[in-house]
């Protein structure tokens, strides 16, 4: 078996394989390029098979007894009132904050503390170069050092060098459109336990999160294309945020401020790391060197302890590296591509530009947060998972996760980017609904020929927020399944249906093209009915959501036929 391995990174990926790398018995060194163990960082979270892992390692309440604390996630207003507001443990623990909400330098340390009694670690050093031959790859060190291993774990961040000189123009990154900041700032008396979103316009925004240590954890946040602002020195970055934030309203003062005497300051334009392969060789990649899925995912830390503790099961089940490390990939890269299948219109739909944007982002995550439809969300929030059967290592049999993980989008985009969706096909509802807020409109309507089964008003009143809500459920349920053509072709459809609901109603009311109107109809039962079969391929229960949409047009398609017959010529 082979004995000997370098792990370089003492981060969460890095001291999880170490961890469980030295329990089994191999000769582990962790070589890591800081003076000594980096603390500090901002929140992350650590769900489903991740978890089980923490658990396996005997940290799971370690790790919620070092929680940040963070009782749920509110957006708020200029005012610092709240548009919307999403506690903890709601929707089955599957919200924008975890039940395990901790910060990432206290994680780590959590997984360092128990690991350095089991591997070495060497901080100030890296790697300068690796040369493999059949006895093994042959290491050199930035302080001089040369050194034989029978593998190397490269578990380095985003902008990992030793996998840019391994793996040399095989990243292809996914660039996210999105620029964060992240660093610590003096806790006030007015801080809460709520993780505060403050939304400015030019795609702006600020995050205020509790810690455990004293201290309130910020992010500044800028949407738009990358124009190289993550290679600039601190300086720069710093002036370049304060440029951009010093009108941006709410707590922006007191933000810059405590950026400018903080000592964590973490800048960096989101991209995803796209890699054909993992593995060459003797050196093999896990963490954010391998996948990074970036923070819009909400999944990050998940994958890293995942994906350390699959890469040292494997190793640990063979001899051979080659075959172990093609063994990790085969059972780590469904879960990835689930993670990475952010689109990057989410960024632009949850940091809005206009004042008008920001008004629906805050009525739609309004609506997401009622109870009922929280409710609802946690009813049918099932799903498939791709995670790899932790029952294939340490010997344990199969246990059941406390959480199904993510597929496909976040919980928060996903209830993002569904309430804007009905938000918008609200307002235009309502722009053209024949209600006494539109007096010529509702004489039209109340003047045309319509048969005996038409409905009365209070019955189309009911009707709708049933239907909206199987559509809100239906996608929310699509948004979190892996991508795939099934799975795209029916959010294009969900997308599609929700679009000619809004549309209609312009077409009918104030347009007053019946038979425009009838043919729109008939068309909406057709693109329904089409929704319905091609999720069911990807959900069923998204499908059966969508089932009362389809009968419902069905009805109303028929009564629009025969409006337009029975008015021929259109009324003023």
């Amino acid at each position: 078996m082979s004995r000997k391995i370098l792990i370089t990174g003492a981060s969460v990926a890095g001291n999880t394989a170490a961890w469980w790398l030295g329990r089994a018995g191999f000769d582990v060194t962790v070589v890591e390029r800081t003076p000594a163990f980096r603390d500090g960082g901002q929140n992350i979270d650590v769900r489903g098979p991740g978890r089980e892992v923490l658990r396996r390692m005997g940290l799971e309440q370690a790790a919620l007894d070092h929680g940040t604390g963070e009782e749920g996630t509110v957006w708020i207003d200029a005012e610092g009132r709240p548009a919307a507001s999403f506690p903890a443990g709601d929707a089955a623990g599957d919200g924008p904050t975890a039940e395990m909400e901790i910060l990432r330098g206290d994680l780590a340390r959590l997984l360092y503390e128990p690991a350095r009694d089991r591997a070495t670690y060497r901080f100030g050093d890296h790697v300068a170069g690796v040369v493999e031959d059949d006895r093994g790859a042959c290491v050199t060190f930035a302080g001089g050092a040369v050194e034989r291993y029978d593998a190397v774990i490269v578990a380095e961040g985003v902008g990992s060098a030793t996998r840019e000189r391994s793996f040399a123009g095989e990243n292809r990154p996914r660039w996210m459109d999105l620029t964060i900041a992240y660093f610590t700032i003096p806790r006030t008396p007015d801080d809460d336990r709520m993780w505060r979103w403050y939304n400015a316009t030019g795609g702006r925004s600020i995050s205020l999160r509790p810690d455990r240590h004293g201290t309130t954890r910020a992010m500044l946040s800028v949407q738009g294309p990358a124009g190289g602002e993550q290679d600039w020195d601190v300086g720069r970055q710093k002036a370049w945020l304060r440029e951009r934030f010093v009108d941006a309203g709410w707590q922006a003062s007191r933000v810059l401020d405590g950026m400018e005497a903080t000592h964590d300051f973490y800048f960096d334009v989101l991209r995803q790391v796209r890699m054909p392969r993992w593995s060459m060789g003797r050196v093999v990649l896990t963490g954010d060197a391998a996948w990074c899925a970036t923070p819009i995912a909400g999944y990050g830390t998940t994958l890293a302890v995942t994906g350390a503790y699959v890469l040292a099961g494997e190793l640990a089940r063979t001899d051979d590296v080659r075959a172990a490390f093609a063994a990790y990939e085969r059972a780590m890269r469904p879960m990835v591509e689930d993670a990475q299948g952010v689109p990057k219109i989410a960024p632009r739909l949850m940091n809005p530009h206009s004042a008008t944007g920001i008004r629906v982002l805050h009525a739609a995550l309004s609506v997401a947060s009622l109870p009922a439809v929280r409710g609802i969300a946690a009813t049918f929030s099932g799903g498939g998972s791709t995670a790899p059967d932790l029952s294939r290592y340490d010997g344990a049999p199969p246990v059941a996760t406390d959480a199904a993980p993510p597929a496909g989008l976040s919980p928060a985009i996903a209830l993002g980017i569904v309430g804007t969706v009905l938000a918008v096909s609200a307002v235009v509802g309502r722009r053209n609904a024949p209600d006494p807020a539109h007096p010529g409109i509702r004489r039209w309507y109340r003047g045309l020929d319509k048969p005996g089964v038409t409905p009365p008003d209070a019955v189309f009143g009911a009707v709708w927020p049933v239907l909206e809500t199987g559509l809100a459920v239906g996608g929310y349920r699509l948004l979190r399944r892996p991508p795939g053509p099934a799975r795209d072709a029916a959010v294009g459809l969900w997308l599609a249906n929700g679009a000619m609901i809004g549309g209609w109603t312009a077409l009918f009311f104030r347009r007053k093209r019946l038979g425009a109107s009838a043919v729109a109809s008939g068309a909406m039962v057709a693109t329904s009915a089409a929704y319905v079969a091609t999720a069911a391929k990807v959900d069923r229960p998204a499908a059966a959501a969508g089932v009362p949409l389809t009968l419902w047009l069905g009805f109303a398609t028929l009564l629009a036929t025969r409006i337009w017959r029975d008015n021929p010529a259109p009324r003023a």
